[in-house]
Parts: structure tokens; sequence; C-alpha cells
């Protein structure tokens, strides 16, 4: 990271620091939260869109999953917030990889109709499944709670900025790394990339794993 990119890094970091303190109205507050969740959703969506060159048009399902991991697990198991994310962050990168090892034998229009089949069908699941959803009525959950308190509107915005800066702290290094120059091989010239020895399919299944992980994290937030 070079040192502009670190100031404008920290700049950011101290507006979103800064802005409950300045705009105290919780629906701002609240609204500017929810960018924060979406971002990171999009952040993923980068990874396989931006990097690799793949259509996507799945993500809503990974980000239904996510939440409903969430939901399910705080509303019929009990379990702790602090559990519920990393286990829908998991749960969530296994459908990734579900979605990925059939649907990335195609490409192009192929792979966006696959993927868009996949958001159907888990927007189908979700309203069917009543024992665990709650069907279209969906789960109404409260606020996270730390040390026996609940989170009130500010807490949770500065709980969703730890996640979203961690998010994308995680998601910088990984594409400073040598799976980002793979993935932007793989996006320019798959064949050139075969070539060179980058496993053009198992590079795409790590970018749609990676960002369904994301999209659960943001689901679950």
């Amino acid at each position: 990271m070079n040192k502009k990119t670190l100031l404008a890094s920290l700049a950011g970091i101290a507006v979103l620091a800064a802005f409950p303190l300045v705009v105290t109205n919780p629906y701002y507050v609240h609204l500017v939260e929810t960018i924060l969740i979406y971002a990171i959703l999009l952040f993923g969506l980068d990874i396989v869109v931006g990097y690799t060159g793949q259509v996507s048009l799945g993500h809503a399902g990974l980000f239904g999953i996510g939440s409903y991991v969430t939901a399910a697990l705080i509303m019929h198991f009990g379990t702790p917030w602090f559990l519920a994310i990393p286990a829908s962050i998991l749960g969530t990168a296994l459908f990734g990889a579900v979605l990925a090892l059939p649907a990335l034998r195609v490409t192009g229009p192929y792979l966006a109709m696959v993927t868009l089949a996949f958001g159907t069908i888990i927007q189908i699941l979700i309203n069917e499944m009543s024992f665990v959803t709650q069907g279209p009525m969906g789960i109404t959950l409260t606020k996270p709670s730390l040390f026996g308190r609940e989170l009130h509107e500010t807490e949770y915005f500065y709980m969703v900025a730890v996640f979203m800066v961690a998010a994308l702290t995680v998601v910088h290094f990984l594409l400073k790394s040598h799976f980002g120059r793979a993935f932007e091989a793989l996006r320019d010239s798959p064949i050139a990339s075969d070539c060179m020895g980058v496993s053009v399919y198992r590079y795409k299944v790590y970018a749609f794993v990676i960002s369904a992980a994301l999209a659960g994290l943001a689901g679950s937030l």
C-alpha cells in the first residue's frame, strides 16, 4: 500500500468514526450503516465480475443465505452472534463452492443463466421453508448484545464499520497477492493463463468461494 492510498484509507476511517458524532439522526446513521453492509457485498462481487471477468447474477441468493443462516441459528438454537457470523461466512462459502463447481463449466450468457437460476431457487426455498425461515414473513432479530447489553444504533454502526474495514483490508491484501494476479490474468486471457500454469477453473472457483464468503458476512450483518 503506497503512502497516498494509506492516507486516503485513514481519512476514510476518520470520516466513518466521526459520522455518528456529527449526524445524530438515527435514520441517517442506519442508512450509512446499510451502505457499509452493501459495500462488503460489492467487495465480493467485484472479485468475481471485476477481477475474474465472470458474470454472476446470483449474489442476491448468497446474500440471503448469509442472512438466514444467522437468523436461523440465533432464533432456533440461541447461538451467540459472534458464532453465528462465522457460521454464515463458512456456510455461504460452501454454497458458493457448490454453485461454482458446475456453473464455471460454462461461460458467457450460460454462466449468467445458471447463477440467475441459483438466485431464483434460493428465493423460492426461503419462501417455502417456513419451518426455518418463517416464509414470506421473514425473521426479525434484535441488535446484537455485548456484555449483556443490546447495542444501540450508533454502537451497531461502529460494529458494522469495523467489519467493513476488516473486509476491505483482507480484499486489498488478497488482490495484491498471487491470487489477485491470477484473477486478472485469467480475466484478460484464460488461454494464456492456462499455458503459464495458472489453473483457470481452480482460480475461478477460488474467486466464487471468496466472493460468497463476503456475501455471507454482509447478509449476516
